[in-house]
C-alpha cells in the first residue's frame, strides 16, 4: 500500500507497462503485476490495491494487447494485492467478455478466512507498518475468494505458450510462482524481491527461513533466463545464481542461530553476536531496504523457542501499566534518569537512551518527568528512524513520534 510520505515504501515501483518479451508484460498494479498472452486469453497475476486503479492500468495494457482477460491469478494472499478484482470484473462486463476465472493456491482460502476473523488486528498492524491512519482501512477487508485452487502445480495456456503455476511457499504458505518453460521466464512472486527476504517482520506471524530457502533452490533448478521479482527490476541471465545465493544465505543464518541456541544463548545476545559473511550478505539483492537481518534472526529463534526470555520477572509479569508505575515510583531522582538519557543521546547512544527513558516513559501515573520522558522518547525514536535502513523499522519507530 503506497503511503503519502517522502520516505515511501521502497517496494512500490512505477505504474508503467514493461515488455519483458513478446506477449509478456509487467504492470505497476502492485509491484510487478504480470500479464501473459496465451492461446486462451490473457493471464494476469495480481489485480492491484483498488478497483479504481484498474481502468488506467488496463488502458495502458491495451496499447500492447487486446486479449480478453481469461484468468486472474493471486500471487499470494496478503491483503491489498487483489482488491482490484471487482475492477477487472466490471471491465469484462463492459466489454461483453466472459468473467475471468480467479485462481489461487488452496492455502489462500484459509488465509482469507483468518484475515476476516482478525480484521481489526490486521488494520492495527498495517496502520503502523505502512504509516496510514487506521480509519483508511475497511472494517472488513474487500476480499474476493478464488473460483479455483490448486495444491502443487497447475498448467494453463495452450500449444503456443504454456504457463505453469507453481506452489512456492516463502513469505507466505500460499505463494504462486509463474514459470514459462518455453521462454525460460520465471515470475518469482513473493518468494523474490529486490531486498533481503522479508522474514520476521516484527508484528507478523513466523516465516520459515528454511522453507523459503528450499523454495528458492527449487526455483533456481529451473535455470531461468529471465527472473521477474515481485518488486524490483527484471533480472537477466543471473537469476538462478541470485536465487541460489539467497537460499545459501538463509541456510547459513539458520546454522549460525542454531549453533548459538545450542550454547544456551538468548535472542538478544544472538542478534549482537553474529558476524555476517560479506560474500553472502553484502550483495545488492540482500540489502536491508525493507526487511532486516535482525528480524530473520529473531524469527529463527522464535521458531525453536517459546515466548519466555529466561528472566524470572517476565515469566508471569504484572500488567504493563502497573509494572511501569512501580518502576517509576522506585526512582527517587527522576530528573537524574532524564539527564542520563539526554547524555546518552548527545553521545550518539540513542538505543541506550531509549532503554533509560523507558524507566519513566511507560508510567501511566502522572508526574512531570513522565511527560518529559515520553516527549524525549518520541525524539529518540525519530533519531532511530532516521538511521534505520529498513522501511519496516522506520515505520515502527515513527509510530511513536
Amino acid at each position: 500500500m503506497p503511503v503519502a510520505e517522502v520516505d515511501n515504501n521502497p517496494l512500490f515501483g512505477g505504474t508503467e507497462i514493461t515488455v519483458v518479451a513478446p506477449g509478456i508484460f509487467t504492470m505497476g498494479l502492485q509491484g510487478n503485476s504480470l500479464a501473459v498472452e496465451t492461446d486462451e486469453g490473457l493471464l494476469v497475476v495480481d489485480s492491484g490495491p483498488s478497483p479504481s486503479v484498474v481502468p488506467q492500468a488496463l488502458a495502458q495494457l491495451r496499447e500492447h494487447t487486446d486479449q480478453t482477460v481469461r484468468w486472474i491469478v493471486y500471487s499470494h494472499g496478503h491483503l491489498g494485492y487483489n482488491y482490484g478484482v471487482p475492477g477487472f470484473l466490471a471491465e469484462a462486463e463492459r466489454r461483453g467478455e466472459p468473467r475471468p476465472t480467479i485462481i489461487a493456491h488452496e492455502n489462500v482460502v484459509r488465509r482469507y478466512q483468518r484475515y476476516i476473523e482478525t480484521a481489526g488486528l490486521q488494520n492495527h498492524i498495517n496502520s503502523r507498518q505502512f504509516r496510514r491512519p487506521i480509519e483508511q482501512f475497511a472494517p472488513v477487508p474487500a476480499l474476493t475468494f478464488p473460483d479455483q485452487t490448486y495444491r502443487d502445480a497447475m498448467t494453463l495456456g495452450g500449444p503456443s505458450r504454456q504457463v505453469r503455476l507453481l506452489w512456492a511457499p516463502s513469505e507466505t504458505d500460499d505463494v504462486t510462482a509463474v514459470w514459462l518453460p518455453h521462454e525460460r521466464i520465471l515470475y518469482g512472486s513473493a518468494a523474490v524481491i529486490d531486498s533481503i527476504p522479508n522474514i520476521g517482520t516484527p508484528m507478523r506471524t513466523m516465516r520459515d527461513a528454511v522453507r523459503w530457502a528450499n523454495t528458492l533452490d527449487s526455483l533456481a533448478a529451473l535455470n531461468p533466463a529471465v527472473l521477474i521479482p515481485e518488486f524490483g527490476s527484471v533480472i537477466h541471465d543471473v537469476g538462478a545464481e541470485q536465487l541460489a545465493a539467497t537460499a545459501a544465505a538463509l541456510r547459513w543464518l539458520r546454522r549460525a542461530v542454531v549453533e548459538r541456541l545450542n550454547k544456551g544463548m538468548g535472542v538478544d545476545d544472538i542478534v549482537h553476536d553474529i558476524d555476517y559473511p560479506t560474500e553472502l550478505f553484502d550483495v545488492p539483492w540482500m540489502k536491508q531496504a525493507y526487511g532486516h537481518r535482525d528480524f530473520i534472526v529473531r524469527d529463527i529463534v522464535r521458531s525453536e523457542t517459546g515466548c519466555w526470555d529466561g528472566n524470572p520477572t517476565h515469566l508471569h509479569p504484572a500488567r504493563p501499566d502497573i509494572a511501569a508505575n512501580a518502576r517509576a515510583a522506585a526512582i527517587t531522582d527522576k530528573q537524574a534518569v532524564l539527564d542520563q538519557a539526554h547524555r546518552l543521546r548527545d553521545a550518539g547512544q540513542v538505543q541506550e537512551a531509549l532503554h533509560v527513558v523507558d524507566l519513566l516513559a511507560l508510567a501511566t501515573a502522572y508526574f512531570p518527568e513522565a511527560h518529559h520522558a515520553r516527549t524525549l522518547k518520541s525524539e529518540l525514536s525519530a533519531l532511530m528512524a532516521k538511521d534505520a535502513p529498513s522501511y519496516v523499522s522506520r515505520s515502527f519507530y515513527r509510530a511513536v513520534t
